[in-house]
């Protein structure tokens, strides 16, 4: 499966995946990504997520942007 997000379909897989992910959870959940040190905070009723992260990976908040939700980033001080 292709999960390049900078190809229509890569982006195409991602977002599905995230969306799945994202209905799964209940609202004011928070998504640990370890591989980068990211914190997401999901306010679903908004379509707001907050991200912190350690080492920010770009495509966390790309995925959520093509998602049509709205992006807060939070540089962390870890």
């Amino acid at each position: 499966m292709n999960w390049n997000i900078s190809t229509e379909e890569g982006m195409a897989n991602a977002v599905a995946w995230t969306e799945n992910l994202v209905s799964a959870m209940a609202d004011k959940s928070v998504w640990g990504i370890p591989r980068s040190g990211t914190v997401v905070h999901i306010d679903k009723p908004a379509k707001t997520v907050t991200i912190q992260s350690v080492l920010p990976d770009p495509a966390v908040p790309k995925v959520f942007k093509a998602m049509g939700w709205t992006v807060l980033d939070q540089q962390s001080n870890a």
